[in-house]
Formats: structure tokens, C-alpha cells, sequence
């Protein structure tokens, strides 16, 4: 073995061996040969055998001892380039023994440092901060961190013991600089300008301009903005990142400043503005803008709206109650819009949100007739396993009222005549999805938001022709294609409003209005109104008189609201969860029982009339899986803001949210962050 361990190391190949083996069979095998020939001659064979076998000994052991010296070499030569690269390259460079003692530091890095005594001690004593980031650091990659004034991009290799630093102070600098320069665009409107100057004096109007203008110059050069006014009642500006900043710190406080001071003058006014930022194309930017604007009135204005396409968007404002700015001419020009699209429709399918009220279901029987005018075949998409008790109740009585027809029909039916019953318009998603085609309408009332509509699948399919009509605040959540006709009036008391005074503009003599349509229109306003106490202008008596002389019945309207004894007893029982906390309610229900939405609603409202009670929370478990929030306000809180903070929305005084979760008390903890978050505390 001694003696095998001194061999040359080319020799310990085991592919050599096998050649000298084979080498040495065939020499034995020559010898052998070689003996027929006699033995002088076998002799002479083994002597050229043993001085080949040397040379070849010699030559091979020669050419291994210049491999190796090339290699040694060549290694040598390398392991100086690299080192030299290593010690001259833009990244620092610190190798690390397995005590984390400091064997050596490149060059870049020891500039860094700037103590050239650091090699040979440990990291721990010699950068305590270092050796932290380190530590904390080995398994995650390339991380930024701050280290001696400067921003680095740290990465650890070979469990611990190679450090790359990259000096990113520099790059942060110039990003930094990016950012600052960038420019956001804004839009600005002037919310109910046309109906208060249509009354004002010459004098009164120009005033009101210079007041406007002014206030808005001051502001511009405060934040160091370009301001240039378009219109009497439009406005654009351009400014910096930073200065937005500054804008959002500033809680947009302009909004309030214009709101009170003209209705000091008793010209109530109010601003919308919509700002966009992140898009380096100038045209794209603007659009932007122009969406961001157009959400921002279509949440009421009196509100800033800030979004980039990556983000969500950002909503400052819009606390006050929005005032009304709904015209007649928009309502007839929404009438001939739908009225052509229902010319270029086969057939029309309406749909309201997940368990529907009275509103959704008065509003889309309204537009059900009005498709009947037009006719059209039309059905409206509703889960009949999933109704409130006044709707189930409306939808039982318009299937008693189709039968009726129909038994007259068949009596009145002569020999011959074919006979053309009358038909439910209710169907399940299921059968609607079945009987849509390219050509049909999908109406959606009273929501817009795709999430809580109860055709999802539907929406889904028609979703290129699409139609809204909805008196909610505008959701940040959108549709995948926008629709074709958007008709959402945050001003309406409620949908069936707005589709009452659609129907006024309709010949009505063909397919009047049923009696159960008509109340079922009138119960959809009066919900939304709290029995026309609240959310009520004058538009909202005016449709109201028009479905009583349709034929709407109020002590039918009282049938179908009567409420049971089990209903009653379930809102005492919420009642006695209630917790006041300066004049906000609050009622958390069991974890392990579920409740009823709509009892979950009624309870909200009627805590409202506790006295000093300005905002009530109902939250409970839903039946289906979901923990509910029903919020209510009486206009001094805005609930909506508080229930878009966890996923909701509605209005300022109506809002709800539903959330995927077991757990109330989970719920409760979300509520109180997001009151915290809009009104700073509990008042």
C-alpha cells in the first residue's frame, strides 16, 4: 500500500491500469509466441517489451508533470485575475470564515469601511450593525438595506460566508429625483354650477366666478400647481408628486372652504376632482383623469377622487349629503337610450343584487314592463329559495295574478283561436342562461357592483351589453366591459324613483302598469325613504303621485310589510345587544346564530330613533357564511366611508358590507378600525 501510495497520480487512474493490463497480456502472450522461435528470440522479446514499457513510463510521467505545471499555472493565473476582478469590481466584497472572523475585503468595500485593520477580526466586534443584517438575512436573497448612511443591496452566499454589497445611494438618489419630477394631472368640476347661476343676476354670476376662480388661484399657487380654467365650471391643473403629497396631508381642506363659503353667499356649491399619476403617456394620464372625475360625480361629488391603473383609488371629501343636480332632459335622454336598445334587442333579462328588496324587485318589474312596451320578451333573474318575506310575498301575488289571467283566457278562448297565455316573469339563472342569446339586454337595477348581483354568470355572458340604473354611490369595483348605458343618480331617493320617471315617458296604453307593479314600485321608494322621511325631494313625490294614479294600493303595500310575531321577537332580541358608545350603536350577534339580512337592516333603522344615536352597526352572522354589516346614519357620519374601508358601500346615511368570515367579533375589531379611520373617534 506504501508503496502504491508513491506512484505517480496519473498511474492511480484506473484507466491506465486497465490499459498497462491489457499491455502486459499481450506481452505475455508475445513471449509465449516468441518460445516457438526459440529461446534467444523470447528473450530479445521481453527486453523490447520492458525498455517500450519504460519509454512509454517516462514520456506518459513527463507529459503529466507539464499537464500539472500548465494547470498549476493556468490555476495561478486565474486566481490573480479573479482576485484582481473581485478587488476592482463595483461590488463589495467580504469573505468570512466559519466564525465569522473577516479572511478578506475587496477593495470597493474596504473604501467603504475605511479600516484597513478590519481583516483578521471578527464582523460581530468589527460592524455590529452588519453582522445583524447578516445574520438576518442569510436565506432571503438579494434585500436592500440602510448601512452607514447609504442605501446597499445585500446578498449572503455559502451559509454565511461571502458578502456581496451594492452601493444603491446613488440610484436611490436619482429615483428620487424620478419621483419628485413626475407630474400628476388633475380635472376639477364645479358641482350644481348650471342650476345656480340659471337663477343668478349678471352681477351675482360674475361674482361667483371671481369667487371660484380666486379661491382656486390661491390654492394652486400654495401647492405650487399650474392652474388653467377651461369653462365657467371646469378646471385643470398639473403639479409634482410631492405636491400631491402635500394635497392628501392637507385632507383636500379646499372642498370645505368652497362648500362654506358659498353657501354663506346662499349659492350652494361644491367641487369634484379627479387626479391621475404613474402613467408616462400624457394622453393615458389624462383619460385617467377623466375617469377619476367622472367617479368622483358619480359618488355624489364634493370629493377627490386619486388613482393610478396599480393601485386602488384613493376618495378625500365627500362627507356632506350630495345635493340633488338631477334633471328631467338627462331622464328623457336615458328613456330614448334604452328605448334603442330595446329596438336592437331580442330579448331583455333584469336583475337585481343578492337577496333582493322591495326596491330591486319594484325597479326591476318597472323595467320589465317598460320592455313589454317595446315588446320585447323580458324576465327578471331572481333566486326564489332566497327572498325577503315582503318580496316572496309580491312575487306570490303577481304568480296568483298571471294564473287568474290565464284561467280567463282559457274560458274566453273561442273554437279555433290559438291561445296565448300570459307568463311569469321570473325565471332562475340557471333557465336564463340557457334562453340568452347575443342579442339579449341584461339590466342590472339597484347595484353596481358585479360582486353582489344575483346573475353573475349571466353578467358574465352579456356582459357587452350591459345596462345600469342604480342610486348608490359608484363602488371603486368595475365591470369587465364597460356598459352601454350607465344611469346611476346618487341623488334619487331609490332605483324604483328613477324607473318611475322612465315609465312617464313611455305610452303606457298598450301594457299599463299592474296594480302589484305599481305598488311594488311605491314599497321600493318608501323603503329606501324610511316612509318618505328621508332622502325625499320633490322628484320623489312627483313619481310617488304617479304610481298612486297607476294604481298603486297603500293597504296593499301594508300587506305585504306586516311583519311575523318571530320576526318581532328576533329585533327585540338585537335590540338588547346594543352597546351606545357616545352616539354611536353598536349590536354584535351570537357567533353561532345566523339572522336574517333584512331583519339585520330593519334593526339598524330603528336604532336610529334612540335619541342621540347618530350612527348605528348591526353586525351578525348571514345565512350564507358571511358576516353581515348593516350601517345607518342620520347624515352627520357618513357610513358609506366607513363601509368602503372594509369592502362595503351604499350611500352616506345607508351603507352594508359583507365579509367572508366566522367570526363577529373578527368583524367588530374591522368596524371599530374603520370608524377610527373616517371620523378619527367615536364621537
Amino acid at each position: 500500500m506504501k508503496k502504491y501510495s508513491r506512484l505517480p497520480a496519473f498511474i492511480k487512474n484506473y484507466r491506465v491500469i486497465y490499459l498497462i493490463v491489457v499491455f502486459a497480456l499481450l506481452a505475455i502472450s508475445g513471449f509465449i509466441f516468441a518460445l516457438h522461435f526459440g529461446l534467444i528470440i523470447a528473450i530479445a522479446w521481453l527486453v523490447i517489451v520492458a525498455l517500450a514499457s519504460l519509454l512509454i513510463y517516462s514520456l506518459v510521467n513527463s507529459l503529466g508533470i507539464d499537464f500539472q505545471t500548465y494547470m498549476t499555472n493556468l490555476n495561478g493565473r486565474v486566481s490573480i485575475s479573479q482576485t484582481s476582478a473581485l478587488d476592482q469590481m463595483p461590488i463589495g466584497v467580504m469573505l468570512l470564515n466559519s466564525d465569522s472572523d473577516i479572511e478578506w475585503v475587496n477593495e470597493n468595500l474596504m473604501n467603504v469601511i475605511g479600516d484597513h485593520s478590519i481583516i483578521g477580526k471578527n464582523l460581530k466586534q468589527a460592524d455590529s450593525v452588519l453582522y445583524e443584517l447578516v445574520q438576518a438575512n442569510k436565506d432571503s436573497g438579494s434585500t436592500e438595506i440602510d448601512w452607514r448612511d447609504g442605501k446597499f443591496s445585500l446578498q449572503v452566499q455559502h451559509d454565511g460566508q461571502t458578502i456581496y454589497l451594492l452601493d444603491l445611494t446613488d440610484v436611490s438618489k436619482y429615483q428620487l429625483f424620478y419621483e419628485r419630477d413626475r407630474l400628476f394631472y388633475g380635472l376639477i368640476s364645479v358641482d350644481n354650477y348650471e342650476e345656480v347661476i340659471q337663477d343668478a343676476t349678471d352681477s351675482e354670476s360674475s361674482r361667483l366666478i371671481a369667487f371660484i376662480s380666486g379661491r382656486l388661484d390661491g390654492w394652486s399657487k400654495k401647492y405650487h400647481l399650474f392652474l388653467k380654467r377651461m369653462s365657467a365650471d371646469r378646471y385643470l391643473f398639473f403639479g409634482r408628486l410631492p405636491d400631491l403629497k402635500s394635497l392628501e396631508d392637507d385632507r383636500f381642506s379646499i372642498l370645505d372652504e368652497v362648500r362654506e363659503e358659498s353657501l354663506k353667499q346662499n349659492m350652494p356649491l361644491s367641487l369634484s376632482v379627479g387626479i391621475a399619476f404613474g402613467v408616462s403617456d400624457l394622453n393615458d394620464l389624462a383619460e385617467l383623469a377623466h375617469r377619476n372625475l367622472d367617479l368622483a360625480l358619480g359618488r355624489g361629488g364634493d370629493q377627490v377622487v386619486i388613482r393610478n391603473d396599480d393601485n386602488p383609488a384613493l376618495y378625500f371629501g365627500g362627507t356632506s349629503n350630495p345635493m340633488a343636480k338631477r334633471t328631467r332632459v338627462r331622464a328623457r335622454m336615458i328613456d330614448q337610450a334604452l328605448s334603442d336598445l330595446f329596438a336592437n334587442a331580442d330579448s331583455v333579462f333584469i336583475s337585481g343584487h343578492q337577496n333582493p328588496d322591495m326596491d330591486a324587485l319594484g325597479a326591476a318589474l318597472g323595467v320589465w314592463r317598460m320592455s313589454r312596451l317595446h315588446d320585447l320578451t323580458a324576465y327578471i333573474v331572481i333566486d326564489e329559495q332566497n327572498l325577503q318575506r315582503d318580496v316572496q310575498l309580491v312575487v306570490e301575488k303577481i304568480k296568483e295574478e298571471v294564473a287568474t289571467s290565464n284561467n280567463k283566457l282559457k274560458q274566453q278562448l273561442a273554437d279555433g283561436q290559438t291561445l296565448k297565455l300570459v307568463e311569469v316573469p321570473f325565471i332562475s339563472e340557471k333557465k336564463a342562461l340557457t334562453l340568452a342569446s347575443e342579442q339579449s339586454l341584461l339590466v342590472l337595477v339597484d347595484h353596481s357592483r358585479p360582486s353582489i348581483s344575483a346573475a353573475g354568470q349571466l353578467l358574465d355572458k352579456l356582459k357587452s351589453s350591459l345596462v345600469v340604473i342604480d342610486h348608490h354611490r359608484i363602488a371603486d369595483e368595475g365591470f369587465k366591459e364597460k356598459p352601454i348605458l350607465f344611469y346611476v343618480e346618487q341623488y334619487a331617493s331609490s332605483t324604483s324613483e328613477l324607473v318611475t320617471e322612465l315609465l312617464g315617458y313611455e305610452d303606457r296604453r298598450k301594457s299599463p302598469l299592474t296594480k302589484v307593479e305599481a305598488t311594488a314600485l311605491l314599497g321600493g321608494i318608501q323603503l329606501d325613504t324610511k316612509g318618505f322621511t328621508a332622502h325625499s325631494g320633490s322628484r320623489t313625490f312627483d313619481a310617488a303621485s304617479f304610481l298612486r294614479a297607476a294604481g298603486a294600493d297603500a293597504q296593499l303595500l301594508s300587506s305585504f310589510g306586516k311583519e311575523s310575531k318571530e320576526d318581532l321577537l328576533v329585533k327585540s332580541h338585537l335590540f338588547e345587544l346594543m352597546v351606545l358608545d357616545h352616539n354611536i350603536a353598536t349590536v354584535v350577534g351570537e357567533n353561532d346564530v345566523f339572522y336574517n339580512p333584512v331583519l339585520a337592516a330593519q334593526a339598524a333603522d330603528e336604532l336610529l330613533k334612540i335619541q342621540g344615536v347618530a350612527a348605528s352597526f348591526v353586525i351578525t352572522r348571514r345565512p350564507d357564511e358571511k358576516v353581515g354589516i348593516s350601517a345607518r346614519s342620520d347624515n352627520s357620519i357618513n357610513v358609506q366611508l366607513i363601509m368602503e374601508k372594509i369592502g362595503g358601500g351604499g350611500s352616506l346615511a345607508n351603507a352594508a358590507a359583507q365579509i367572508v368570515s366566522d367570526d363577529v367579533k373578527k368583524v367588530e375589531t374591522m368596524l371599530q378600525d374603520a370608524i377610527f379611520q373616517v371620523i378619527g373617534h367615536k364621537e
